[in-house]
Order: C-alpha cells, then sequence, then structure tokens
C-alpha cells in the first residue's frame, strides 16, 4: 500500500472513529435528557417546584432555597403552633385511621366482639360521644378517687394511706410517672433479662426550665388552669387557690431536683444496680418493699403464685442521686400536698383532655395562652391518637392492610443493605479507630437487627385478638373502657418481669411517623407510617429515596455509634468495647460538632442552639447523610440512571440533597420556637439542613459552591 493509501486509510479511520463518538456522545446525551412524564413523575416535580425558592444562591442558605416557597403556602394553621412536612405526614396518617376507624362493616358480616378491630373502634366510638361521656364521668371518676383515699383539694383524705401505695396504684393501674418512672424494661447491663427499673419523673410542663424561672407564662398559665380545673370538680375557691399554689411548689421541688436532660447522655454513669435491702438503708423515708408489692400485687409468676420482693431483689436505677434528693424532699412537705400533687398528675393525664366543656374550654385557654392553638382542635385527634397508643397493633394492623406498599419493605431492605455497607466502609477508613474497636465495630453493624414495615404477626387476625384478650369495651362508658385499656396495657407491661426478653418484639406499633435505634436490643427499626412521601416513593427517582428514608436508616444506624449508642455493643449491653486512645479522638470529634451547633442561632427569635443536649441528634444526621449518599453512589452504578423530573433542572445527584431538605421545611411561632430550643433533643428543621450540608463535601461539589461560601465553610465537622 502505497503512502497516500495509507494516509486516505488513516483520515478515514479517524472520520470513522470521529463519528462513532459523535454518536456515542449523541446517545449519552439523549439517554440523560430522557424526562419522565408519568403521573407520579409530574406530582412529584410539581412539589419539588412549588416548595423551592430558586431565586436563593443554594451556596448561602440551602434551607432557604429548598423550602422557602413551601413556607410561604403553609401558614400555621389555628389549631397548632407549629407545621411542617413531618407534622403533615403525621396528619394524613391519622386522617387514615379516622377512615378506618369509622368504617362500617359490610352488611351481612359477622361481629365478632372479641376481635381488637371491634374493641378499637368502640373504644374510639365512645370517646366521640360527648354527651355519654359527661352522663357517666363523674361515676368513674369518684370511684377510683375512694380507691385513692380521696382527693384532698375535694374534702377528702384518708391520712392512713401511705404514699407508697397510693403511688404504686396509680403506676400499676394507670400508667402514671409523675413521681418517679417504674418500669420493667431489658437490663442494659445483661439485655437477655428484664429488670425493675426507676428513673426521674416526666413532668407537666415542658422542662425542668419552665418551673425555675421565676415568674414565667408558662408557670403562671399552668397554676390557673390546676386552679380552674379544681374548682370545676367542685372545691371551694379559696382551696383550690391555695391547692394550686401547693401543687406548684412541690412540683417545682421536683423539677429542682432532677438532672437536665444534656447531663444524662452518658448512661453508663448513669446507671446504678442497687438490691431492695440497700435502697431500704440508703433511702429509708420510702417503703420500696410495698411500693413494689403493691406495683405487682396482681401479676403471677408462670406457675400462678403471687410475685413477692425482698431485699435481695436487684433495681436498675437510673440517676441515683435523684433517689437520694426525693427521699430527703418528700419529708419536707405533709403528705396532703403530696397526695394533691399526685392526684393532680392523675387527673391531669388521665382524665382532663378528653373531657367535654366546660373542661375542654379550660385546657384550651391554657393552651391558647402559651400560643400552642388558636382554636380547639377536633374531637376525633384525641381519639385516634388515644387508640392508636393503647392498642397499637390493633390500628396497626388495619394500617398495613389498606395502606402499606408491601414493595417498599422489599425496596428499603436493599437500601440498609447498601447503607450498612457504607458504613462499613467509611469505619474501615477512619484512621482514628484502632484495628481492635474497628473489628468490634463491623461486628455490631453486621448483627444489627432490621425491623421495617410492621411485625408479621399483623397478618394474623387471631394473633392480633389475642393480644388485646384482656381488654374490655364497656358499653356507654368511655372512662371505665379507657382505664382497663390502661391496667392491661400495663399489666402486659409489668408480666415481662418473670419472662426473658423478646427480641422480636417491636417498641412501637406500625401505624407511626417515625424510627427508632433500640441501643439495648441494637436493632433498626422503620414502621409502616413512616415509609410514605417526603421519605419514601415508589414514583421518586432512587436519588430522592436515598436522600429521604435513606438518610433516616443511616441517622438510625449511626445512632449505634453516637455518644450514647457506642456505649452499648452489639448484643445491647452496656460494655467499654471501646479503648481510650478511640474514647478520646470520639470525644475530640464529638466536641467540634457540639461547637459548632453551639454557634448556630435559629434566627427566628434570636436563640442559639444548645449543642450539647441534641449532640446525639446532630452526629446522627450528619452522619446518616454521608452514608446515605455513598450508598447512593453505589446503587447507581449497578442501576440503569432514573430519567429527569419534568421541569427540574438539577442532577441526581442534587436531588438527593434537595429531598433531604425538604423533609424539614416548616414554621412554628416564636413560644412554640423558645420551647423546642429548651426541650427538644433535636435542632429545629434549618438548623437540621444547614448543619449536616456545610460538612458535606459532597453536597459542595453536587452544588459546585465556592469554598468559604455559607454551605462550603472552610473549616468542617464530623464524627463518622
Amino acid at each position: 500500500m502505497g503512502p497516500r493509501c495509507l494516509a486516505a486509510a488513516v483520515v478515514v479511520l479517524l472520520l470513522l472513529c470521529a463519528a462513532l463518538a459523535a454518536a456515542l456522545i449523541y446517545m449519552q446525551l439523549s439517554k440523560e435528557e430522557e424526562v419522565c412524564l408519568t403521573p407520579g413523575c409530574i406530582q412529584t416535580a410539581s412539589v419539588i417546584l412549588s416548595s423551592m425558592n430558586s431565586s436563593v444562591d443554594p451556596c448561602d442558605d440551602f434551607y432557604e432555597y429548598a423550602c422557602g416557597e413551601w413556607i410561604k403556602g403553609h401558614p400555621i394553621p389555628d389549631d397548632a403552633p407549629s407545621v411542617s412536612n413531618f407534622e403533615n405526614l403525621g396528619q394524613d396518617l391519622e386522617f387514615a385511621l379516622k377512615e378506618l376507624l369509622e368504617a362500617k362493616d359490610p352488611n351481612g358480616t359477622v361481629i365478632d366482639k372479641n376481635s381488637a378491630i371491634y374493641k378499637a373502634k368502640q373504644f374510639y366510638r365512645l370517646c366521640l360521644n360527648e354527651s355519654e361521656i359527661m352522663d357517666e364521668w363523674r361515676k368513674v371518676f369518684d370511684e377510683v378517687v375512694k380507691m385513692f383515699g380521696g382527693w384532698p383539694s375535694l374534702g377528702q383524705h384518708d391520712p392512713s394511706m401511705r404514699i407508697e401505695k397510693l403511688y404504686a396504684i396509680m403506676v400499676s393501674k394507670f400508667k402514671v410517672d409523675s413521681l418517679f418512672k417504674a418500669t420493667v424494661q431489658p437490663d442494659d447491663k445483661n439485655s437477655e433479662r428484664h429488670v425493675l427499673l426507676l428513673d426521674q419523673p416526666a413532668l407537666n410542663l415542658f422542662a425542668r426550665d419552665f418551673y425555675i424561672a421565676a415568674d414565667n407564662d408558662e408557670r403562671l398559665a399552668y397554676m390557673t388552669l390546676i386552679r380552674d380545673v379544681l374548682v370545676l370538680l367542685k372545691a371551694d375557691a379559696q382551696t383550690a387557690t391555695r391547692d394550686a399554689a401547693e401543687v406548684i411548689e412541690f412540683e417545682t421541688a421536683l423539677a429542682n431536683i432532677t438532672m437536665a436532660e444534656e447531663q444524662r447522655h452518658d448512661i453508663a454513669e448513669l446507671y446504678t444496680k442497687m438490691t431492695l435491702g440497700q435502697m431500704t438503708r440508703e433511702l429509708p423515708y420510702f417503703n420500696w418493699k410495698m411500693f413494689f408489692n403493691e406495683v405487682f400485687a396482681d401479676i403471677k409468676m408462670k406457675n400462678g403464685t403471687d410475685i413477692t420482693f425482698d431485699d435481695s431483689t436487684e433495681v436498675v436505677v437510673y440517676g441515683v442521686e435523684f433517689l437520694r434528693r426525693l427521699d430527703k424532699l418528700l419529708p419536707q412537705f405533709h403528705s396532703r400536698k403530696v397526695t394533691n400533687y399526685l392526684s393532680w398528675c392523675w387527673f391531669f393525664k388521665t382524665m382532663l383532655r378528653d373531657l367535654p366543656d366546660p373542661f375542654s374550654l379550660t385546657i384550651f385557654k391554657f393552651y391558647k395562652s402559651l400560643n400552642l392553638l388558636n382554636v380547639q382542635k377536633v374531637r376525633w385527634h384525641g381519639c385516634v391518637t388515644r387508640i392508636n397508643s393503647l392498642m397499637p397493633m390493633a390500628t396497626s394492623s388495619i394500617y398495613v392492610k389498606n395502606h402499606f406498599d408491601h414493595e417498599a419493605k422489599e425496596q428499603v431492605e436493599e437500601m440498609i443493605s447498601l447503607i450498612m455497607e457504607a458504613f462499613t466502609d467509611l469505619l474501615e477508613s477512619e484512621d482514628w479507630l484502632t484495628s481492635e474497636t474497628k473489628a468490634f465495630a463491623k461486628q455490631k453493624v453486621q448483627t444489627m437487627k432490621q425491623k421495617i414495615g410492621y411485625p408479621d404477626y399483623l397478618n394474623d387476625s387471631g394473633a392480633v385478638d389475642q393480644e388485646y384478650n384482656s381488654f374490655i369495651v364497656y358499653p356507654g362508658d368511655y372512662y371505665r373502657t379507657k382505664f382497663k385499656f390502661y391496667e392491661m396495657y400495663q399489666k402486659d407491661v409489668l408480666e415481662r418481669i418473670v419472662q426473658p426478653v423478646d427480641r422480636e418484639r417491636w417498641v412501637a406499633g406500625a401505624a407511626l411517623v417515625n424510627a427508632f435505634y433500640s441501643p439495648n436490643t441494637n436493632e433498626i427499626i422503620f414502621p409502616a407510617g413512616i415509609l410514605q412521601p417526603v421519605f419514601y416513593s415508589k414514583h421518586f427517582p432512587s436519588s430522592m429515596n436515598f436522600g429521604g428514608i435513606g438518610v433516616v436508616i443511616g441517622h438510625e444506624i449511626t445512632h449505634g455509634f453516637d455518644d450514647r449508642g457506642r456505649l452499648y455493643d452489639n448484643m445491647g449491653n452496656i460494655r467499654q468495647w471501646w479503648d481510650n486512645i478511640t474514647i478520646t479522638k470520639f470525644e475530640e470529634k464529638a466536641k467540634c460538632i457540639e461547637d459548632q451547633y453551639s454557634n448556630y442561632m435559629l434566627k427566628q427569635i434570636g436563640l442559639t442552639i444548645n449543642g450539647k443536649s441534641t449532640k446525639g441528634e446532630n452526629i446522627a444526621d450528619n452522619g446518616g447523610l454521608k452514608q446515605a449518599y455513598k450508598a447512593w453512589k453505589r446503587y447507581e452504578k449497578s442501576h440503569p440512571k432514573p430519567p429527569r423530573l419534568p421541569g427540574v433542572n438539577l442532577t441526581h445527584d442534587q436531588l438527593f440533597f434537595l429531598n433531604y431538605a425538604q423533609i424539614w421545611c416548616g414554621t412554628m411561632n416564636d413560644k412554640e420556637a423558645v420551647r423546642k430550643l429548651r426541650t427538644s433533643e433535636h435542632s429545629p428543621g434549618p438548623i437540621r439542613v444547614k448543619g449536616p450540608l456545610s460538612n458535606s463535601n459532597d453536597f459542595a461539589q453536587a452544588f459546585s459552591c465556592p469554598q468559604g461560601s455559607p454551605m462550603n465553610p472552610y473549616k468542617k465537622c464530623r464524627v463518622w
């Protein structure tokens, strides 16, 4: 072949290569520009675009970029102090349960009055019937107060009724936790067995700060509520005024001896195991044996004999210093005052919120004075909440049958697998973990149990019926029915003291918009209620699902390695499985997160975040985002590229971060913002967006944010 022919052949070959390359580029561009026009994609695109404020630079303020228009289009409703995508999801679930509970049985259906669903529906109907409640409530109220030995404020008091016995009745029959929490739980240092557990009480106001600060609005409104309710209960007006002040006095003293939540993160330090003999010697004022024997008076051993407690019985105490202070506090108050406090707390938590006018109007005035609501909530909301908390598996069984997409379970299982792999890879790359700690950490991830959607036995109506076999409905008598449900619910908890820990048991129902990590069983739980938009949808591109439920999965996995979760081993036992070098480095990294968030200000009220009390959740938010993104990129390599959403000019990497941000779109009034900062272990929505994204190099790359911009600062913090 001559030189000319060779040159011509080379030119032809080059032209062919160029044409082939152009064709490949065209095909790739065509593929990238493929747009999804299904109804699901159009709806998803519409929601995204209507929420965004695209005039804002995402590198300046990503929360405003993602949520600006959503906030404008969602004013706070009159019956709530806040509104958010998360809360709207919960309300959608409430509406779904309302429909199911109100649904009539098809004609010709044989009604089984022993079925759990029948009992749940009957409870709901009783709860709605205000005229019937007004006819019957006082009779039940008087019976219970008589069982308590009277309520001094109402002119009845049996001085022979010991506080120990009174409080034991309240705990065993009404789930009360107003003096201290007493329950049965897996032992955090031996997670295969149940143990008696004591902890500090749940206060009626939102946080201890609201008792301690002088003359704050919450405390004054609360005292007015107590006085007005006592008058409605036929107490003398002068007595009601005096006793309301005394209840506040005792409750404030109780709040003063509790430990702030931010000081309770080290569970290992709080954990103290004592015998009843030790408690009798060290805490002599309160008769602990009398209390526990009364709590378990109706609980039997497997052989049918009574359960009794003696000096050798072990009790796990979280915060023994609180009990020491309580033992000194109780003798300072006359039993009349303590009885009034306990009686008020019982009535407040078990009766008041369900009573019609004039009681409902009185509690509405209390909430209105605190800017919690401007109009009363429609009654059905409370009725749905009550039955969903007392019979969670009954309501869950009808919810999943009608609303759960079973395809979601398979997809979430695949996502969990990829996110766990991503976390394991991150462990491997961390140079601050010693090799021994890495090995234990991998083992913990690999043995982490997953619970998705709902427990399988909910498909068996007979099994659900058996679970609620002892729940009795009293026709026409809401409170008698409700109190029986309380008692049976609590009996199920107390009976576990003679049972081994059932690791298949779900800690919550499926009709719930939430997710959990359980440290003493080392498991992650994703109820059916959270597997819906904005967290998950089969109509979402995979990038959005990873940015939604994927980040939630990563968040819950990270809880196993945050400032609390790291204290538990792979079997759910508190044990120091980290060496001291690793612990020191972890604490340095966690301190960076704490300091970073403590410098964030919620502009709405000009107050900074409590970086210490929110530290665990902030670590989980940051870790979850990183793992989910890493898993998404791995998923992307082995699956076809999803088409673009119509009108949404964003890459799928950008959609991942956008959906994460839009989960937290919301707004609240100023009083609620202050309450959230003081009481919540979660940062507010704008900070849950700003913190993790400004710490993410992946985010900065996806949106080409220049270094030093607000969303891509030079200094970044991370633990995982």
